[in-house]
């Protein structure tokens, strides 16, 4: 598996022409998707043979992950302290699961070339709207799964950037869906009432429509999301994450590395 072809489905998803009728009408599609519901997902985007090897790939790596287990803040750009006990900015969720990232990754392997093939790039800075996009250069967190196996979730947050891209590899046979509220929050409102009520329950939140072989590219800065817990699954839920920045030679801060690399159980509690 060598072409982009091998990887992606072209006929549906044509990323490789995107000045053709065909290809801008795709990127309208998406960028219609996500002004109206934050949110990119393409059923089918990863082909199904391809999608079978990168997943066993994943699952043959399965016991050298990290586990990440600790509580965290969704405002974790933010300075939380004064607020009452109830207030969103003093709740924290559980952020819990297995963790890979790029230095254990087969530097050949199917998760690293698909990240490197440009017209991925290409395809996600047209959608995204940038003048320019560069793969993150970071050695661990440019690319990295997400292992979750039963009792694991990653609680409620934000991003601290739009354009989070993920793959879904490989979903539970129970739970693991992925929740969200569309653009909940902006620059000059962050809608505390309507965040506490999606956290008690009282809102529901939208579930995504992504099976294995999705490709999703989320506004997460301003939608509040999680994956819920996952249930009983003899498989494990494996997404598959890409990093990309509008400056060349983008490293993650030594702070969210080590969060990664040296996992520990102490509490996030924002800036």
């Amino acid at each position: 598996m060598d072409a982009l072809a091998d990887f992606i489905d072209l006929e549906r998803y044509p990323i490789d022409d995107l000045e053709s009728c065909a290809g801008r009408t795709l990127i309208e599609s998406c960028q219609g998707m996500m002004g109206e519901r934050a949110i990119c997902a393409l059923k089918g985007f990863l082909r199904p043979v391809l999608l079978q090897a990168i997943s066993d790939e994943v699952t043959h790596l399965e016991s050298t992950m990290r586990r990440v287990d600790f509580p965290a803040t969704p405002y974790g750009w933010l300075k939380n302290a004064g607020f009452s006990t109830s207030h969103p900015r003093s709740r924290v969720f559980d952020r819990r699961c297995g963790v890979l990232t790029r230095d254990q990754l087969d530097p050949e392997g199917l998760c690293v070339r698909l990240f490197q093939f440009p017209e991925l790039t290409e395809f996600v800075r047209q959608l995204l709207g940038y003048e320019q996009l560069f793969n993150s250069a970071c050695p661990n967190i440019s690319v990295r799964l997400n292992i979750m196996e039963p009792g694991d979730e990653f609680g409620w947050h934000y991003d601290t950037n739009d354009g989070a891209v993920s793959l879904v590899l490989q979903s539970a046979e129970e739970g693991g869906d992925f929740e969200y509220a569309p653009l909940i929050r902006s620059e000059e409102e962050e809608n505390y009432d309507r965040v506490g009520a999606i956290f008690s329950g009282e809102e529901t939140p939208d579930l995504a429509d992504a099976p294995a072989g999705t490709f999703i590219l989320f506004m997460g800065r301003r939608s509040l999301h999680r994956v819920a817990p996952i249930g009983r699954s003899r498989r494990s839920r494996q997404t598959l994450l890409f990093s990309y920045d509008r400056q060349p030679g983008m490293f993650f801060p030594e702070k969210i590395r080590k969060r990664m690399l040296e996992p520990s159980g102490e509490p996030f509690l924002g800036q």
